[in-house]
């Protein structure tokens, strides 16, 4: 994966008003499948499972205690940010203070297409036709379930986080 390639944002690339780029150090995407187990009396119980799942996904990385781009004189809320271009867009490396308030106002009445980019999602799956070859990425829509921030003796001027969302299928998978 790219150095920054865990991205945050309240829409779709071209759309989103606020982009984050995630100093992320660990990544987990799990599925929790609901079959049903019928017990029979005297037999084998029966197992039936109807498709139904749900999707999660924890990104846990390091954040600093303030912004480290202190030529970013900017007068707006990215004020001090570091920032990217990516896929043609500005991407900002929050700040503590910053991340923290975003998680909290992140909903679904203010940011209806919550979306999580990991990696290059340009081609998340095989074609079928020509020579594109997967690039493994994906963008999820999803919702903030939790998220945590916590402070290390010595290490003042970062913190650690972990954020957990509930997510929808990745894009291409129907």
């Amino acid at each position: 994966m790219a150095e920054l390639a865990v991205l945050l944002r309240d829409d779709s690339n071209a759309d989103a008003t606020v982009r984050l780029a995630l100093k992320s150090d660990q990544l987990s995407i799990s599925v929790g499948k609901q079959p049903m187990q019928i017990p029979l009396p005297g037999a084998s119980p029966i197992i039936m499972d109807l498709g139904s799942n749900r999707p999660s996904i924890t990104v846990s990385g390091i954040v600093d205690n303030i912004g480290m781009d202190t030529t970013n004189t900017t007068a707006n809320a990215f004020f001090n940010m570091e920032k990217r271009t990516i896929q043609g867009q500005t991407y900002y490396i929050p700040y503590k203070n910053y991340l923290e308030s975003q998680l909290i106002k992140f909903n679904t009445s203010t940011a209806r297409n919550l979306q999580l980019e990991l990696g290059d999602a340009t081609t998340p799956d095989y074609s079928g036709s020509g020579t594109t070859a997967s690039t493994g990425g994906s963008i999820y829509k999803v919702a903030i379930q939790q998220f945590q921030f916590s402070q290390m003796p010595a290490m003042e001027d970062r913190w650690t986080f972990s954020i957990q969302f509930v997510a929808q299928w990745r894009e291409g998978i129907s």
